[in-house]
């Protein structure tokens, strides 16, 4: 009888061991779940950033001031600034992956990173202003 008792109480804590894990399981498949939707938002945060830079720039170089930007679209000056960071760090990655600016490329206009005043790339002749 001492036998059959043993195997119950084995049989017993295997279960409960598979109950544990699967709990732990569920548990580790929820947070997986939940960090792919942070990770995908965060993602879509930096791309959003980045747009938002770009237009940002571009009314800048259309002549309104930084401090204006803030004021018209009623974001902080901070939040303007870390946008337009994120956009020239976002162009920043680009350039480094395709090897070449596309100011470069194009000869188009493009903003001192100075004085964040727009700037033509190239003269007449494809020299350089800088």
């Amino acid at each position: 009888m001492g036998l059959a008792k043993t195997d119950s109480r084995s049989q017993t804590a295997r279960a409960r061991a598979r109950q544990a894990m699967a709990v732990e399981l569920e548990r580790a498949r929820k947070r997986e779940s939940k960090l792919i939707a942070v990770f995908s938002a965060i993602d879509a945060r930096e791309e959003a950033e980045a747009t938002l830079g770009g237009a940002l720039i571009e009314l800048r170089g259309l002549g309104v001031p930084q401090s204006d930007l803030a004021e018209m679209t009623g974001l902080s000056a901070r939040d303007v600034g870390a946008a337009i960071r994120s956009a020239k760090n976002s162009e920043d990655d680009n350039d480094e992956a395709s090897g070449e600016s596309e100011s470069e490329s194009t000869g188009s206009a493009s903003e001192d990173a100075e004085t964040g005043t727009a700037v033509d790339s190239s003269d007449s002749n494809g020299a350089s202003n800088h």
